[in-house]
């Protein structure tokens, strides 16, 4: 009886030995390679509601770009990058012990909007540096290289598909983005990794009044010219940008974050006569996650500009400016 309490006890030992070492997995040895799951928490940029799990996953047209540097005695080196549509299954293997700093950035709907080759390699942000830069194919997978790297994720530059389906390329584009960064991170065993994504952009809204001739035509630094007509008013309202930030040491991620942009306007009337509004000598400041809203004012009467804020939504900000006739 005696041995038989003892064979039980000892069996109930090891069991509850086992269920901490499943809860707590012991740290790998120095040296060998740990899995790290990593998991995408992206800031919200509208008011989003829930809605039932559709029977089958869609296909995304997301694109993301990772960039893995290994911290060496004073400083990081490349050590791995991936193009991914499938936010769902990113796993990087990485070595116990050893320090990194992990990149990321997300376009929504890239697939659709950020140029492309045939062979389906994307262009910048995408664009896979080294010796001979191409443009980067979704892998779905880390390539472990000390040659080649996605060169363009820390700014805003993008080469995106016009509406003529041609391509082109903005320090400004027109597009929506995501970028974050893990620094210092040090592996010890298997585990899970969440990434802060943050939203790089700001919003433009042109709100012409009492405009019935001709057009208006604003021009943006780094970005392709916009036109507001009278059979369409409203084709500039809440259009999204991505900050350039590659002139800028400050974290673009900051939620006071901001860039001193040149913008001219100017209405061209159907004789052709043009009256400029603004010119690109007077800069305007735009700000992460603000909607600014230039109203012009097309009549005859004049009165002193004014700025004034206003929430919107659950995030977004507007922020007016009234630009009276010259």
């Amino acid at each position: 009886m005696k041995n038989k309490l003892f064979y039980i006890t000892i069996f109930l030992l090891s069991a509850a030995l086992s269920a901490c070492r499943m809860d707590k997995p012991e740290p790998v040895p120095s040296g060998q390679s740990c899995a790290i799951r990593l998991e995408v928490n992206r800031e919200r940029t509208i008011q989003e509601e829930e809605k039932p799990m559709a029977a089958h996953k869609a296909a995304s047209t997301d694109l993301y770009g990772i960039q893995v540097y290994k911290k060496g005695l004073s400083s990081y080196s490349k050590y791995a990058y991936g193009i991914y549509d499938d936010v769902e299954n990113i796993y990087l293997d990485l070595t116990a012990g050893t320090t990194y700093k992990i990149e990321m950035t997300l376009i929504p709907n890239g697939k659709n909007l950020i140029a492309s080759e045939s062979n389906g390699g994307y262009y910048e942000p995408f664009i896979v540096g080294g010796f001979s830069p191409t443009p980067g194919a979704i892998t779905n997978q880390m390539t472990k290289t000390l040659n080649n790297y996605l060169e363009g994720l820390s700014t805003g530059f993008a080469t995106i598909t016009t509406a003529d389906g041609q391509s082109a390329g903005y320090n400004r584009p027109p597009i929506s983005r995501f970028y974050g960064v893990v620094e210092e991170f040090t592996p010890t065993t298997d585990t899970r990794l969440t990434i802060d994504l943050k939203w790089v952009c700001f919003g433009l809204t042109i709100a012409p009044e009492g405009l019935t001739d001709g057009h208006i035509e604003v021009e943006m630094e780094g970005a392709p010219t916009l036109t507001v007509t009278p059979e369409n008013p409203d084709a500039v309202t809440k259009q999204i940008f991505t900050f350039d930030h590659s002139l800028s040491s400050d974290d673009w991620r900051a939620d006071d974050y901001s860039e001193s942009v040149p913008i001219s306007v100017t209405w061209v009337k159907s004789d052709g006569t043009r009256i400029v509004f603004r010119d690109q000598s007077t800069p305007t400041t735009l700000k992460r996650k603000i909607n600014t809203i230039l109203s012009l004012s097309l009549g005859e009467e004049t009165s002193n500009s004014n700025v004034t804020i206003n929430r919107e939504e659950e995030i977004l900000t507007d922020q007016v400016e009234v630009i009276v006739r010259p």
